[in-house]
C-alpha cells in the first residue's frame, strides 16, 4: 500500500475536509475530500495495515464527498453498516451502497463517494498485484488486465456473509481494549483469507478458467516443493513459502501433494525433518542432547517429538543413541 509498513495502525476524528484528505492520502492513496459551505462534518477513520491491504472502519456524520485523484490498481471494498451512500463510478455510472450489499470499487476507474447524514462503513484496498499473483499462482500462466469483479455482492449468504463477519472480527483491531489490538499478524491471516474468498467464490474474468481446473498441479510441481523442503529443512518455512517456490497456490500444492504423495505438505515435511533428527540421532556427538537436536528440525514440543519418533523407528529416541544404526529411507 502507500508507504504503509506492517501493523501501522492510525486513528483520526476532525471536521477538516483538507485534514482528512491528508490522512486519506496517506493511508490508502491519493483522494480529494471536500464539504459543501455551511454544512456540519464530523468524522472517525480508523485505520490498520494488514499485510497489502489496508482495512478501515469510518464513522460520519454529515455532507462530504470523497473523491479518486488518480487511477490506482487498487480494489475497493466497502461494506456499509449504518446509512448510504451514492457511488459516481467514471463519467456515466453510479450504484447506493447501503447495509446488507457490499461495494466492489475497482481502482483504475475514478470513483467518487458521497455520504450525506450519518454513514458508518468498513472497507479493504487490496493491491489488485496481490490477487493477481495468487491468480498466476493458480493458472499457471501470466494474468493481468481488469479483474470485472462485480460491482455489488449480497452480505446476506455465501461468501459475502463470510466476508462481512471475518471483517467485523478483523474490526475488534480498534481501539485500546480491542479484542484484537496488537495483533497485525492475526489481522493479515484474516485479510489473505478475505481475498482468497473473493478469488475462490465471486465471479471475475479469470473464474472460468479456474473453475475449468486450468489450477491442478503436475508432479513437476511437487518436485519443485520437495526440492525446496530439502534445501530449507532446517528454516523456517510456511505452506505459502513452498507454494511461492513450486509456483503454484496454497490449494493447488495441497491438492499436488494429495495426489502425486498422498499425503500433505505439511505431513511430507514432518517427515523429512524426522529422518533429519534421526540421522543426526544416530551420528551426533553425545554430548548434545536429544532437545538440541529436536529443536534443530523444527520440533519444539519434546512429548509429540518423542512419541512420533517412537511410531516411526520403534524405539525413544533416546535409545537411537546407544543402539545399532536404524535403517532410514531417503526423502523422494
Amino acid at each position: 500500500m502507500q508507504g504503509q509498513k506492517q501493523g501501522m495502525k492510525l486513528s483520526y476524528l476532525g471536521s477538516d475536509a483538507e485534514e482528512l484528505s491528508e490522512v486519506l492520502t496517506r493511508c490508502i492513496g491519493p483522494v480529494r475530500v471536500q464539504r459543501p459551505l455551511k454544512t456540519d462534518l464530523s468524522y472517525s477513520y480508523e485505520f490498520a495495515a494488514a499485510g497489502r491491504v489496508a482495512f478501515s472502519r469510518v464513522i460520519s456524520h454529515g455532507s462530504l464527498s470523497i473523491g479518486q485523484k488518480d487511477e490506482v490498481p487498487k480494489l475497493l471494498i466497502l461494506l456499509p453498516l449504518h446509512g448510504s451512500a451514492c457511488v459516481q463510478i467514471g463519467r456515466s455510472e453510479s450504484l447506493i451502497s447501503k447495509p446488507g450489499e457490499a461495494a466492489i470499487l475497482d481502482g483504475n476507474r475514478l470513483s467518487e463517494l458521497q455520504i450525506e447524514g450519518s454513514r458508518s462503513h468498513l472497507s479493504f484496498v487490496i493491491d489488485q498485484e496481490e490477487i493477481f499473483q495468487r491468480l498466476r499462482g493458480s493458472l499457471e500462466r501470466p494474468v493481468y488486465g481488469a479483474l470485472d469483479f462485480p460491482p455489488q455482492l449480497d452480505l446476506a449468504d455465501g461468501a459475502g456473509q463470510i466476508i462481512f463477519k471475518l471483517s467485523q472480527i478483523m474490526a475488534t483491531s480498534f481501539g485500546a481494549d480491542g479484542a484484537m489490538h496488537n495483533m497485525p499478524g492475526t489481522l493479515s491471516h484474516l485479510s489473505g483469507s478475505i481475498i482468497n474468498l473473493l478469488v475462490d467464490t465471486v465471479p471475475h474474468r479469470f473464474s472460468t478458467a479456474l473453475n475449468q481446473g486450468e489450477w491442478l498441479p503436475s508432479p513437476r510441481h511437487v518436485k519443485r516443493a520437495v526440492d525446496f523442503m530439502h534445501a530449507n529443512l532446517a528454516g523456517p518455512m510456511s505452506m505459502t513459502d513452498i507454494a511461492e517456490a513450486a509456483g503454484i497456490g496454497v490449494r493447488s500444492l495441497q491438492e499436488g501433494f494429495k495426489r502425486f504423495k498422498g499425503t500433505t505438505p505439511i505431513s511430507y515435511l514432518t517427515q523429512l525433518r524426522m529422518e533429519a533428527a534421526h540421522r543426526d540421532l544416530l551420528k551426533a556427538d553425545q554430548r548434545i542432547s536429544v532437545a538440541e537436536i529436536a529443536r534443530k528440525w523444527g520440533f519444539r514440543h519434546m512429548g509429540r517429538f518423542a512419541t512420533e519418533y517412537r511410531k516411526c523407528y520403534g524405539c525413544p529416541p533416546s535409545e537411537a543413541r546407544n543402539g545399532p544404526p536404524l535403517h532410514v529411507e531417503p526423502g523422494d
